[in-house]
């Protein structure tokens, strides 16, 4: 048994020692190593340039680092109302490139004194409530009750926009709540600021504190909502500064010209030779006629004494 073992032993091929005897073997397998490595670099590069790629403001991180679900990042404003097509628009957002009858419509009366209607007032056609929703999902950030606006609701999103609801009989939130887009905020109410729109939904959106036209916001993301909003600013800055330049160009055109200059003193010298020679001529015809007053005196002087003389003789 233990030859039969033996045997076999001897029998069995080396096949590994004997490849490796071989010269090309070590370079093959250098070279199927290098090819390994080389490839896991490529790959790794690769990958860290998508990674770099895909990590842009809509991606799933913000700025800060911060998971922020994807699809907030798409949402689009909508009508924040349940059923859109049950409602209508009874007042506009005062607007300063709206006509002049567009501006009075958009006017509240209130204390006796006019007020430009920040926002949008929704109403349905009957005059019945309805259930007002968040336009965009955000944090709710405000919920009070206002004497004169009635139950309101501030939700805040991304970019420094923030949504603001009142004119509300009742709210279904609490200040803290996160609120997913189309999530019930209240019931639509009458409110002591806008007696005329009855029960209605006031609705603003605000970017940076300053309300805009709620109508730029629909099918807007609050990206492209805010990047249309710094565009307007900077138009509106750009005509401002323009038509103060232009003002105060017409202003320095329309200046009285410079005031004329005293005559010069040889004028003055002029004036007076002038004078003075005007008042030798009055001093000499003076004299002149003193002259002859006393011509005169003395010619009736010596008649007199003539007429004297012929007396004597007589």
């Amino acid at each position: 048994m233990k030859e039969e073992e033996k045997q076999t032993k001897k029998t069995i091929p080396m096949k590994g020692k004997s490849a490796m005897k071989k010269r090309w073997v070590y370079p093959a397998v250098y070279l199927s190593f290098a090819a390994v490595i080389l490839t896991s670099v490529l790959w790794y590069q690769n990958d860290a340039k998508n990674v770099e790629k895909n990590n842009t403001p809509d991606s799933a991180l913000e700025d800060n680092g911060a998971a922020v679900p994807v699809s907030l990042t798409k949402e689009q404003f909508q009508m924040p109302v349940a059923d859109p097509e049950a409602i209508e628009v009874v007042k506009d957002f005062f607007s300063p490139d709206a006509t002049a009858q567009e501006q009075e419509a958009a006017l509240v009366f209130y204390n006796n004194i006019y007020y430009q209607n920040r926002g949008i007032d929704l109403a349905t056609a009957d005059n019945k409530a309805f259930d007002v929703t968040a336009a965009l999902s955000g944090n709710v950030v405000k919920v009070a009750k206002d004497p004169a606006l009635g139950f309101v609701v501030e939700v805040e999103h991304d970019k420094g926009v923030v949504t603001h609801y009142s004119s509300l009989a009742s709210v279904s939130v609490k200040q803290g709540d996160q609120v997913k887009q189309g999530t019930v905020l209240g019931q639509a109410g009458e409110n002591a600021y806008d007696k005329d729109s009855k029960i209605h939904a006031h609705f603003e959106v605000r970017k940076d504190g300053e309300a805009v036209d709620p109508v730029m916001a629909w099918d807007q993301s609050v990206a492209q909502l805010a990047a249309a909003v710094d565009d307007s600013r900077k138009e509106m800055k750009k005509a401002e500064e323009k038509k103060a330049a232009e003002e105060q160009k017409k202003a320095e055109e329309q200046k009285p010209g410079k005031e004329e200059k005293p005559a010069p003193k040889a004028d003055d010298k002029g004036g007076k030779d002038m004078k003075d020679s005007k008042d030798t001529k009055d001093t000499k015809d003076g004299k002149d006629a003193n002259g002859e007053q006393e011509s005169s005196s003395q010619s009736a002087e010596d008649t007199g004494a003539q007429a004297d003389d012929s007396g004597a003789n007589e």
